[in-house]
C-alpha cells in the first residue's frame, strides 16, 4: 500500500515537472507595448540638429577628446541653444569660428551636464535638480559631500533644472519649450538661450549694484561695534558666507540672500544708517558673561535684517558645545515655497546633538505672480521679490520691496 502511495506522487511529480511555465501564466491584457533600442549617439544627435551655430562651436572646441577622457559609461545631458539664442547673445557663426578653442571649452563645458535628464526624471518632482556641469572652477572648493571622505571638493558649476509643464527652468528662469532628444549616451536638450556662469560673489553683486549701500554700511558698522562691546572673543564678520574665504579646507558654500534696497529701509522710515543704528539704543547693549565666557544680548538691528539671510544667526548656540552646521540655502525662486521649504532644517543639531536643529522660520507664498517671504506669524506685511534669481558663486540673490519682521517687532 505504501509503495502505491510512493508510486502515484512520483508520477504527479513527473507530471508537474513536464507542464511548461506558460501554462500557469495569466492571459495578457492590453496592447503589447513595441520595445525600440536606441542606438543613437549624443555626438550623432548633436551633428543631426539644426543648431549650427552650437555645431560649429562644438567641433572647433576640445570637447570630443574631453568626453572621450571622461568615463564611457557616464551619461551627459548637452544644454544646446539655438541659432537665435547664439546671435542674440553676439555670438554669430563667423565670431564662433573666430574665438579660440580653450574660450569655447569653457563656453560648452557649462551647457554640459554630468547625468541624463529627461521629461521622465522630472514628474512628481517640486525641486529643482541641482545638476552639476562639467566647468570647473580650480580656485574653488566647496565642502564635501560625503564627510570626512575628504577635505573638500572640488567645485563644479550648478545648473539648477526644473520642468514646469512643457517649460524648461534653468536657475529660476525659463529656457524654453523644446522636446529633447534620448540618445544612448545621454540627452540633447534645447533652450533660448546661452547660459552664463556667474563670476561674482554674492558681496561683489551687491556691492556694485548700488542699491544696497544702507544694507551694507549697517553691516559694517554694526559688526565693529559689537566686537569692540564683546571684547573679539566672538569673531563676527557679515562677509562670512557672501565672499570667497581667506582660510580653511573649503573657501565657499551655497547660500543666497533677500537683499534690502535703500528704498525698502526708507519705505519703513529710516532715512539713514545713524537712524538704524540708533535702534540698537533702545535695548541693552550685548556683553560679555565671564562665568561662561559668551556674549549674552544682541542688537535690535540683527533682528531687523537677519531674516534676509534665512535667520541662521538666531540658530540656538551652547558656550560649552558650540552650534549645528549650516545646510546650504542657494534655493531659486521656482524652489521658494512651503510644500519644500517649510520643515527644511537649515542649521542641524551639530555633531554632539547639545542644540536643537533649526528649522525654516519663513513662511512664502505668491500674490500677482510674485514671490512673497514673510517671518512665520508675523503680523507684518510680506515682503516681495521684486528681482529674482541673480547668479553668484554661492547662489542667487533675490531683491525684496520691504524688510521681513517677526511678529511684535517696533520700527
Amino acid at each position: 500500500m505504501k509503495l502505491n502511495h510512493i508510486l502515484t506522487l512520483c508520477f504527479l511529480l513527473v507530471l508537474l515537472a513536464s507542464c511548461r511555465k506558460e501554462e500557469f501564466m495569466p492571459e495578457p491584457e492590453g496592447e503589447k507595448v513595441p520595445y525600440s533600442e536606441i542606438n543613437t549617439s549624443l555626438k550623432q544627435a548633436i551633428t543631426a540638429s539644426p543648431y549650427t551655430i552650437f555645431k560649429a562651436a562644438w567641433e572647433r572646441s576640445n570637447l570630443d577628446k574631453i568626453l572621450k577622457e571622461k568615463n564611457d559609461k557616464t551619461p551627459f545631458t548637452v544644454l544646446v541653444p539655438t541659432d537665435e539664442a547664439f546671435i542674440a547673445d553676439g555670438l554669430t557663426l563667423e565670431k564662433i569660428k573666430q574665438t579660440e578653442p580653450a574660450l569655447l571649452d569653457s563656453i560648452l563645458l557649462y551647457h554640459v551636464l554630468t547625468g541624463n535628464y529627461n521629461p521622465d526624471d522630472f514628474i512628481g518632482r517640486e525641486d529643482n535638480f541641482m545638476a552639476k556641469s562639467l566647468l570647473q572652477n580650480s580656485f574653488l572648493k566647496v565642502k564635501p559631500v560625503i564627510s570626512g571622505a575628504s577635505l573638500f571638493d572640488p567645485y563644479f558649476y550648478i545648473q539648477a533644472l526644473k520642468l514646469a509643464g512643457k517649460s524648461l527652468f534653468i536657475n529660476g528662469k525659463a529656457a524654453g519649450e523644446f522636446t529633447p532628444t534620448q540618445t544612448k549616451n545621454g540627452v540633447l536638450w534645447p533652450i533660448n538661450k546661452v547660459l552664463h556662469q556667474p563670476r561674482k560673489t554674492i558681496l561683489q553683486v551687491l556691492e556694485e549694484d548700488g542699491r544696497f549701500g544702507m544694507y551694507l554700511e549697517l553691516n559694517e558698522r554694526a559688526d565693529a561695534w559689537y566686537q569692540e562691546l564683546t571684547s573679539y572673543i566672538i569673531q563676527r564678520n557679515f562677509k562670512d558666507g557672501m565672499v570667497v574665504a581667506d582660510i580653511g579646507y573649503y573657501n565657499i558654500t551655497f547660500s543666497s540672500i533677500f537683499a534690502i534696497t535703500d528704498d525698502a529701509f526708507h519705505q519703513a522710515g529710516f532715512e539713514t544708517v545713524d537712524e538704524l543704528m540708533e535702534l540698537n539704543n533702545r535695548n541693552p547693549l550685548p556683553y560679555v558673561d565671564w562665568d561662561t565666557y559668551s556674549v549674552k544680548g544682541g542688537f535690535a538691528t540683527d533682528t531687523l535684517i537677519g531674516y534676509h539671510r534665512w535667520g541662521t544667526s538666531f540658530a540656538p548656540y551652547d558656550p560649552s558645545y558650540g552650534g549645528g552646521v549650516k545646510n546650504i540655502s542657494n534655493f531659486y525662486t521656482n524652489d521658494l515655497n512651503n510644500v519644500l521649504l517649510s520643515d527644511y532644517t537649515l542649521v542641524t543639531a551639530g555633531f554632539t546633538s547639545f542644540v536643537s536643529p533649526y528649522i525654516m522660520p519663513l513662511d512664502f507664498g505668491k500674490e500677482a505672480g510674485q514671490v512673497t517671504v514673510k517671518v512665520k506669524g508675523s503680523d507684518y506685511p510680506p515682503a516681495k521679490i521684486i528681482e529674482g534669481d541673480i547668479n553668484t558663486l554661492m547662489g542667487p540673490v533675490h531683491i525684496v520691496d520691504r524688510l521681513i519682521l517677526p511678529r511684535g517687532f517696533k520700527l
